[in-house]
């Protein structure tokens, strides 16, 4: 058996329609803003890649007046190899200070009781190359020079100067820059009715 619809297709109510065409009607709307939206925004993008072109184009051309001419690759090759030396010295430079503030420390752990120190000199290691041997023929010292005096006679003075010496020479952070220490006393003389040692200590570099 067959079944044949001879009713025609529903009819929409009147109603129903009007809804429909509201929410077409405003999808329809948000559509078109958002269009415009992205329009509006990629115009200003536009715009304002522009401004950024110009003010770059500006600027080049204030650092072209300032600084005339652009150096080719070459050049700036060129440049570089003359820094690098610098910029080794710098680094060279930048250790001995740290050397030097390890070295102090250490000369400032070794003093012995009854003694002060006047100067503490620490100089600069002499570089590898011509720079050493202009080190050398000039007879300068390089180590640490130390200046000071010691409240005490010149025998016991002597003696604890002496142990001063040898303390620097074993401390295990100095003994890996100097090669000794070698004392020298500098007079006694009076003050504050004490007497007082004056003494140097040279400690060479190795």
């Amino acid at each position: 058996m067959y079944n044949i619809n001879l009713i025609r297709k529903q009819i929409v109510p009147a109603g129903q329609k009007h809804v429909m065409f509201s929410v077409i009607s405003f999808s329809a709307l948000i559509y078109v803003l958002t269009t415009l939206g992205v329009i509006f925004f990629s115009a200003a993008n536009f715009r304002m890649i522009d401004i950024y072109a110009s003010e770059v184009d500006k600027l080049e051309e204030d650092l072209s007046v300032l600084y005339p001419g652009t150096p080719t690759e070459d050049e700036l090759q060129t440049m570089i190899g003359r820094v690098q030396p610098d910029l080794r010295e710098i680094r060279t430079l930048i250790d001995q200070r740290v050397d030097h503030s390890i070295l102090m420390e250490r000369v400032a752990a070794c003093v012995p009781e009854d003694v002060w120190l006047i100067s503490v000199r620490v100089t600069e290691r002499p570089v590898a190359g011509g720079a050493r041997k202009r080190h050398k023929a000039s007879g300068s010292f390089h180590g640490i020079a130390l200046e000071g005096k010691v409240v005490a006679d010149v025998e016991r003075g002597g003696a604890i100067v002496r142990e001063f010496a040898t303390a620097l020479e074993d401390d295990p952070e100095l003994s890996i820059h100097i090669a000794e220490a070698r004392c020298v006393e500098t007079g006694l003389q009076e003050v504050g009715g004490k007497n007082v040692l004056g003494f140097e200590i040279m400690c060479p570099y190795k």
